[in-house]
């Protein structure tokens, strides 16, 4: 909670309030990181299949272990970082049991990640990109052919010209 002062209708916030408030934010996304990271590593010990309808017991089993890591955090641990922690990783079990209830995940993609580059240590991360097909056909258009002829249209009796089979010139001055 930031420490506020007040003077002379101002209200000043200490940085070092701020940086508390940044420190317990910063540990509590990281204990749902580290409880995303630990959920993964129990669906992947028990073989979860993703794809079964109905009710599947084993994808309990993860939001049961994290709420309950969490709670046995927050009651066992006295260090008020680690609590934070540990609240971060019952949160996650929380967010995997409305994945597992209503079947629709609220944090798609976040949990799938590679450390630094270094790709097997959860597994490859599934991502399905349909094939896109960039090439585009020549375009040919069929136009008549030009005549290069250089001929003057003829006047005809009447000293008009005779625009019937041949190119007309127009001088624009």
């Amino acid at each position: 909670m930031a420490t506020k002062t007040k003077t002379k209708s101002k209200t000043k916030v200490s940085g070092q309030a701020v940086m508390d408030e940044i420190k317990s934010l910063a540990l509590l996304t990281g204990g749902v990181v580290i409880g995303s990271i630990s959920g993964k590593m129990i669906d992947k010990i028990l073989k979860v299949d993703p794809t079964i309808t109905g009710l599947n017991v084993k994808a309990f089993v993860r939001p049961a272990a994290l709420i309950g890591a969490g709670a046995a955090g927050n009651i066992f641990l006295k260090d008020p970082n680690m609590k934070l922690i540990a609240t971060g990783i019952g949160a996650s079990g929380v967010l995997s049991g409305v994945k597992v209830v209503l079947k629709k995940d609220l944090l798609a993609g976040l949990d799938n990640f590679t450390f630094n580059g270094i790709s097997g240590f959860l597994g490859e991360p599934t991502v399905y990109r349909e094939p896109v097909n960039l090439s585009v056909d020549r375009y040919n258009p069929d136009l008549p052919a030009l005549s290069s002829s250089k001929e003057f249209p003829s006047r005809d009796e009447s000293g008009e010209y005779a625009l019937e089979g041949s190119p007309v010139f127009f001088e624009i001055i």
